[in-house]
């Protein structure tokens, strides 16, 4: 802890506080994810045209 009339250091408080660290972790686990998983549907190569209308029953 910072002795008496330090000031105490910004990170002190994150650390301090459990909900705000469970938060965080939480926050930064489901940003992860969807970016992942946007990088992955990114990728994916577009379904063919011709395959597409015989399923569909196209022209």
């Amino acid at each position: 802890m910072a002795k008496e009339g330090e000031k105490t250091p910004f990170w002190f408080y994150w650390l301090e506080d459990i909900s705000l660290l469970l938060f965080v972790g939480v926050t930064v686990y489901i940003i992860s994810f969807i970016l992942w998983g946007l990088m992955e549907t990114s990728n994916v190569p577009p379904f063919p045209i011709e395959l597409r209308q015989s399923i569909l029953g196209g022209k």
